[in-house]
């Protein structure tokens, strides 16, 4: 009878050990899931920011390339200014010299 009952309770340990490692293993996995998920689902929006920032620096790129030509035409510019400005310059002197020696009223 005491065998019986030592059986019972030995089997009824050994089926609860059972369940209760199964239930933490479905826990277990059910969480690894998620987790795996939710890393795949951020992996994507960091491959999608990526892109973005990607696309972003390629325009970014292409402004300065447009910056640079344009400083480099402002300069030939500047450069032409000075140059017309410095002949303006000596004509007046020019003409300030031939009127300066013509009388006024």
């Amino acid at each position: 009878m005491y065998v019986w009952l030592a059986l019972a309770v030995s089997g009824i340990i050994v089926v609860g050990t059972g369940l209760f490692a199964l239930v933490r293993g479905l826990a277990a996995w059910r969480g690894f899931r998620r987790l795996r998920r939710r890393i795949f689902d951020g992996l994507g929006d960091v491959s999608r920011r990526v892109a973005g920032t990607e696309r972003r620096l390629a325009t970014a790129g292409e402004t300065a390339a447009r910056l640079d030509r344009a400083r480099t035409e402002l300069q030939e510019s500047l450069a032409t200014a000075a140059v017309l400005s410095a002949a303006f310059g000596e004509a007046r002197a020019v003409v300030s010299r031939v009127t300066g020696l013509m009388p006024r009223k």
